[in-house]
């Protein structure tokens, strides 16, 4: 089992090499980035669903989840994300590659389990701009915050447990803005290189219980503090000239300036609900929000762009036809599916004028493909996405965009006494 980790954790790693960037959305540009995080695998195909819990999976999103492991359970993922971006008069495509999560969770006796991983979780990834005859402006980004956790949850009862996270945020973005007009001679850049780092921490609930003999209901509430990032900001001003083919040429740069601010995380609250026959099918819907996190170190923010508290509507679920087959693999498959509508908090104006509102929409589904020995727990897990963002109203762009998720869900048993030598 070490084994099979090890090789599937290089694999993972190696498609690093070819995804430098875990976004390339111009929506990536506002704030702190784009929250790319959307959970698990198994949360992605059910329209990021997070409250439905097992003994056999991690939930990266809610800590009291992991009272109820029972296995020693290895969890990554990577997601290929293909992006068709529009406006009323021009069309773009982009995509990018990533990594989602690596993390491990281990129980402790009957009644806990604790886990740490890493979770890159808020990514930076855009090229914007325009040209005209008098005016040359380009705006680039990349980077990424990531999260790296350590969380326990403990079972104060057969139905009702608790879990809390610590998370340790850091991470580095870089940010450039070029600005030339036909009447002055030399254009300006200004970049800000920026390092995060800070704590922030999630606390959990979940309730399930038994209400027929087939029928068992799961409940959960999921919350995280708003909390401060630190960001030490080295800003660059240069002059450069812009030659025809629009190659910029620096020819003056200042000294670096270099500044220390307290930004913040915006706290979260999650609620959900599901009902299902265990090892069979499961129903659910979840709804979150977050606070606004209007603060940001980048000094080039365009004008008529606010920020306000974000909501998001979730529900999903799984069928499995027979989890205990001997004749068909295929009635052994998890058979996911699941819708979700986020509002981003963002409002942007495209026009100078008219301000729009910044939305995501999203149909999943997935499956879970069991892996090994017939009787044992591992499976590979896939997940598909479609959805859209953002508008051409106001100036601004619709993002049409296709997700591919792939991931591993290994099992292992720990600490379990020998009974013979």
């Amino acid at each position: 089992m070490i084994r099979s980790f090890l090789i599937a954790v290089v694999i993972l790693f190696s498609m690093n090499s070819f995804a430098q960037s875990r976004t390339s959305s111009p929506y990536s540009f506002f704030g702190l980035g784009q929250q790319t995080f959307k959970g698990t695998i198994e949360n992605r195909s059910m329209g990021s669903m997070s409250t439905y819990v097992d003994s056999i999976h991690i939930n990266l999103r809610n800590p009291a989840a992991y009272a109820n492991l029972r296995v020693t359970t290895y969890s990554l993922g990577a997601l290929h994300s293909k992006t068709s971006a529009s406006t009323e008069t021009e069309s773009d495509s982009y995509d990018a590659t990533s990594i989602e999560y690596v993390s491990i969770g281990i129980p402790v006796g009957k009644k806990a389990a604790f886990g740490f991983g890493l979770v890159p979780f808020n990514s930076v990834g855009y090229e914007i701009g325009s040209v005209t005859e008098t005016l040359y402006a380009n705006y680039t980004g990349e980077g990424s915050i990531n999260r790296a956790y350590l969380g326990a949850g403990y079972k104060l009862t057969p139905s009702l447990s608790i879990g809390a996270e610590f998370r340790y945020n850091f991470g580095e973005e870089t940010n450039s803005s070029s600005i030339a007009t036909s009447t002055v001679q030399l254009g300006t850049n200004e970049t800000n290189e920026t390092d995060f780092s800070g704590a922030s921490y999630n606390f959990g609930l979940h309730y399930q219980r038994m209400i027929t003999d087939k029928l068992e209901i799961q409940a959960s509430a999921v919350y995280s503090p708003e909390s401060k990032l630190n960001a030490k900001n080295e800003r660059n001003l240069s002059a450069f000239i812009l030659s025809t083919d629009l190659i910029e040429s620096t020819v003056n740069v200042r000294d670096a300036e270099f500044d220390e601010q307290d930004l913040k995380l915006p706290s979260e609250f999650t609620l959900g609900a599901t009902i299902g026959q265990p090892r069979k099918w499961n129903i659910g819907a979840e709804y979150s929000t977050k606070g606004s996190s209007a603060l940001t170190s980048r000094t080039f923010a365009p004008a008529g762009t606010t920020f306000t508290d974000a909501d998001s509507f979730r529900a999903g679920g799984f069928y499995i036809p027979n989890y205990n087959s001997i004749t068909s693999y295929w009635d052994r498959v998890v058979y996911r599916g699941g819708i979700r509508y986020e509002e981003l908090g963002l409002s942007v104006s495209g026009n100078g004028i008219d301000t729009e509102d910044i939305n995501e929409f999203g149909i999943s589904f997935g499956l879970g493909l069991p892996i090994g020995r017939r009787n044992g727990f591992s499976n590979a897990n896939i997940g598909f996405e479609i959805g859209q963002r953002g508008t051409e109203n106001a100036g601004l762009i619709k993002e049409t965009f296709f997700n591919l998720s792939v991931g591993l869900s290994l099992n292992d048993v720990w600490f379990i006494k020998r009974k013979y030598n």
